[in-house]
């Protein structure tokens, strides 16, 4: 049957023609057959004053399929209508997204992203800036970075702010203006170029009167804040005092809350200058402490303490002004809240607090929160919140033993020794390593309970585990000395037999000869030393261990860095107490000489100063550049000099290494007690720090064996009852001289005065 195209000149009373109602209604079929039909068909315009062509018509209609049989055909794309408005702008105006994606894929000639971006500037049909900027908030919500990267190099976020910063401006087109830049955000590169251009607009449209634009705008800074330059341009340009403002205005608008918190958080996750203009903004510290403490929904108080985290982490002023300002009660109240969220939230902001502050931790502390905490550990099963809550707990407990000590008490041994399975996060490893080494330390020490309790085995393990950390390497390093030497340096044989038959001797010596770091050497040095301190068995397997030599640890003393010269000295120092024969050795492997000492003994540095002094006594017979009584004395006098130091950790390192010296060789404990020592101890002995009063204590029992030590301390017992007492509790399963015991139960039955 033959087609008649008789009527296919005719237009309605509209001014279409038939091939107009076929593409605007997306019968492409009958399109393609006019086309065919006639060649005038394909780009004929209507005559309805839009002078609209078929193919323009079949985009308005949002008809692909029709689209794609013109385009195919040969019709005009670059065609417009009467309003100058081709395909990319009529598909924008009728919001057919569809339609510009396939634009966007099939058709670069079109210069899709040009178009919408010239439509941003309102040019042409009234509205189309809001019409560009919708559709151009669906196209920019895809993943695809191409689409991303194109409408940047297009001249894309020009445009947006211009639009932003138009007098004249439509609040839809602004509100979809912002929704574009949220999108783009997302994108690296994009939220640079935002950042150079469009921080200030932003700004101004967080102190919008609309809602709607104040959400979208804090949400824009939230996503901006992520690149550190956008965070200076923020605080710069006064972006924290609008968020602010926001916060103490919407305390019941969670949306508004959310936005603010997130972008507050972001910009305090900076630089110190940047956190200081936070710190010092009292509306966004009250705001959000306010917040803590009035906030019903629990997703907020959780936000909130994460920003105050933020804010005052690793940042003294901040710390101190959240504290001033009352802030440490609502996350007292938050970590109550039964919320996991809320827990954690308060658990960080409490850890943040206090550390490297020490009034913060005291503060904490009376307020409570070392129990709470404590209480929360013990509950939980949650490995996240028992890793935070440990971590909070040890932060509190800062740098003072006694608090390191009753917290490590509180948590147990047992928990503690679990904290170092392999299962469990490294940061739990690093607390119950310290604990561990904080409760081997001192008189009343939990040695043999860590022992019994199979506590040495997983710390052998994680130094033989090739993925742990070097902080906790060096961390196990400390716990295992300490566990292996006494107060006056007395070593404890049943750990050490657990060590080696652990095959600690082994992985301590493939550090010392293998590890990169000259600290990690010198430590493995200085642990192998403890474990073969007064250990005939360990201390053979190791001098015959193929890859030993005391070589290897003199190398350290020369090295840049005073620290590991000094782990060094102290590792030859415990080698050679008391064994002659690796003194000898030491000596034959190149010895040390007196000016290694000298320039650590005219140090500033306390700690240096008494190490030194005593490594000098235990080496000094074969220390070839000076005479030995002169070294031995030398460092007698610094020491019982440093025992009047106001540091309680110097006091007791001194009078340990005092009570160490006063059972090596003979001439030793007399030259300690005749320039005045004892009346020294025995006033530390009444030390508020029970650490100090165990290392004189056990100083003392050491000097009672000696016949004018043994009077001398027997004197000031006399002047003072109670230090006998103080003597006996803290000298444990040491013994007092016989003879001491039995002159102090004489004159208590005869009531003698004090020996003038």
């Amino acid at each position: 049957m033959k087609i008649s195209f008789v009527n296919m000149e005719e237009f309605d009373e509209n001014g279409w023609a038939h091939i107009h109602h076929a593409a605007f209604n997306g019968y492409h079929k009958s399109v393609a057959r006019f086309v065919k039909g006639r060649d005038d068909q394909l780009d004929l315009l209507t005559e309805d004053g839009k002078q609209t062509t078929p193919l323009l018509l079949a985009c308005i209609g949002g008809k692909i399929e029709t689209v794609k049989i013109l385009i195919n055909l040969g019709a005009d794309l670059k065609a417009t209508d009467r309003n100058m408005q081709g395909l990319v702008e009529l598909a924008a105006v009728n919001y057919h997204i569809k339609m510009l994606e396939f634009f966007l894929a099939n058709c670069s000639e079109l210069n899709v992203w040009k178009r919408l971006i010239k439509m941003l500037s309102g040019i042409g049909e009234e509205d189309s800036d809001s019409a560009a900027a919708k559709t151009l908030a669906e196209l920019t919500s895809t993943e695809q970075d191409d689409y991303i990267e194109q409408f940047i190099s297009d001249g894309g976020i020009p445009a947006l702010v211009n639009l932003l910063n138009g007098n004249v401006v439509s609040e839809d087109a602004v509100e979809y203006t912002l929704t574009v830049m949220l999108n783009l955000g997302k994108n690296e590169n994009a939220r640079k170029e935002l950042g150079n251009r469009c921080i200030p607009a932003v700004i101004k449209k967080a102190r919008s009167e609309n809602r709607t634009l104040y959400v979208q705008a804090s949400k824009l800074l939230a996503l901006l804040a992520v690149e550190l330059e956008n965070k200076k341009k923020i605080t710069k340009e006064g972006g924290v005092e609008a968020l602010a403002k926001l916060i103490t205005q919407c305390v019941d608008d969670e949306e508004v809350l959310k936005n603010c918190l997130t972008a507050v958080r972001e910009i305090a996750n900076s630089t110190t200058e940047i956190k200081a203009t936070i710190g010092s903004n009292s509306d966004i510290m009250k705001g959000i402490g306010q917040l803590l403490s009035d906030s019903k929904n629990k997703h907020t108080l959780a936000m909130a303490g994460r920003t105050i985290c933020a804010i005052v982490l690793k940042n003294k002023v901040n710390q101190d002004i959240f504290v001033s300002e009352g802030g440490v009660q609502p996350l007292v109240d938050l970590i109550k809240q039964r919320s996991k969220e809320c827990q954690i939230a308060a658990v960080e902001a409490m850890q943040a607090l206090a550390e490297d502050n020490e009034n913060n931790q005291t503060i904490l502390t009376e307020h409570g929160c070392v129990m709470i905490l404590m209480r929360l550990l013990k509950r939980t099963r949650a490995t996240d919140l028992r890793r935070l809550t440990a971590g909070g707990l040890w932060t509190i407990a800062g740098n003072k033993s006694t608090q390191q000590r009753s917290i490590a008490n509180e948590i147990g041994v047992n928990l503690l020794i679990e904290f170092l399975s392999e299962n469990l996060p490294e940061s739990l490893h690093f607390v119950g390593s310290e604990a561990l080494g904080i409760l081997a330390e001192g008189v009343h020490n939990k040695r043999n309970e860590i022992a019994s309790a199979n506590g040495v085995m997983p710390l052998v393990r994680l130094v033989g585990k090739s993925s742990t950390p070097i902080y906790i390497i060096l961390s196990v390093f400390r716990t295992l000395r300490s566990l292996c030497v006494c107060i006056g340096f007395r070593p404890h044989s049943q750990i050490q037999d657990t060590l080696s038959q652990n095959q600690a001797i082994k992985h301590l010596m493939k550090f010392l000869v293998q590890a990169r770091q000259e600290l990690i050497k010198v430590e493995a040095a200085y642990t192998l030393s403890c474990v073969a301190l007064g250990h005939h068995s360990n201390m053979k397997a190791i001098l015959d261990h193929k890859d030993f030599s005391f070589v290897h640890i003199l190398r350290l003393l020369y090295n840049e860095n005073q620290d590991v010269q000094l782990l060094a000295g102290a590792a030859l120092a415990t080698f050679a107490y008391n064994c002659g024969a690796n003194q000898q050795h030491i000596a034959v492997a190149g010895g040390v000489h007196y000016h290694f000492f000298a320039k650590f003994l005219d140090s500033k540095d306390e700690w240096k100063i008494i190490h030194a002094a005593f490594q000098l006594v235990i080496l000094s017979r074969i220390i070839p550049d000076e005479v030995q009584a002169i070294s031995s004395a030398t460092g007698i006098k610094v020491l019982v000099k440093m025992l009047s130091s106001e540091s309680e950790s110097i006091q007791t390192i001194t009078a340990n290494f005092l009570a160490a010296l006063a059972h090596t060789r003979a001439g030793i404990p007399a030259a300690i007690i005749s320039i005045g020592t004892i009346p020294i101890l025995g006033t530390m002995l009444i030390s508020p720090y029970e650490t100090v009063q165990a290392a004189a204590a056990i100083a003392l029992a050491y000097l009672s064996h000696n016949g004018v030590g043994q009077r001398k301390i027997l004197n000031i017992c006399r002047h003072d009852p109670f230090l006998f007492k103080v003597l006996q509790f803290h000298i444990g399963n040491m013994k007092l001289s016989e003879e001491f015991i039995e002159r102090w139960k004489h004159c208590k039955r005869i009531g003698l005065p004090p020996i003038m």
